[in-house]
């Protein structure tokens, strides 16, 4: 699969339930292209270099998602009929991808660190010696 990026800018009067329908409707369309939907980024209401229908001012929103080569078309067709997207841009990031590798990168990557404890050396010892002994079967069942 390839790893594609959009970017489009929404109308930034739209309210909260309209610009929530707009965020729906893309990942459900990439989803429905046979895609993946890796990561969605709302940058919030940016200045726009230009003023473009009258607005100085757009919501910023990338999607991440990695499809077939087709993807992208059914994508653009829709933003360009969308009234409430004013512009939009696609990137294609990488050729062939493995999208559950991206889906667990992007967790990491968002994952926040562990606090990590000062361990006495003597229970250091005992976690390693342990580790050599064969694991222990675990039953979920109460009894």
């Amino acid at each position: 699969m390839r790893n594609y990026e959009t970017i489009f800018v929404v109308n930034p009067t739209l309210g909260e339930e309209d610009y929530k329908e707009v965020l729906k409707k893309y990942s459900t369309l990439v989803e429905r292209q046979k895609g993946i939907l890796i990561r969605i980024e709302e940058w919030g209401v940016q200045r726009l270099a230009h003023a473009v229908k009258r607005f100085d001012k757009g919501t910023f929103v990338l999607l991440n998602y990695c499809g077939p080569s087709g993807i992208t078309s059914e994508l653009e067709r829709d933003l360009k009929l969308d009234d409430r997207i004013f512009r939009f841009q696609t990137v294609k990031i990488a050729e062939d991808v493995d999208p559950q590798e991206l889906i667990l990168k992007e967790k990491e990557k968002n994952k926040e660190p562990a606090v990590q404890q000062e361990v006495p050396a003597q229970s250091e010892a005992v976690v390693q010696d342990q580790g050599n002994q064969p694991e222990k079967e675990v039953s979920d069942h109460d009894g």
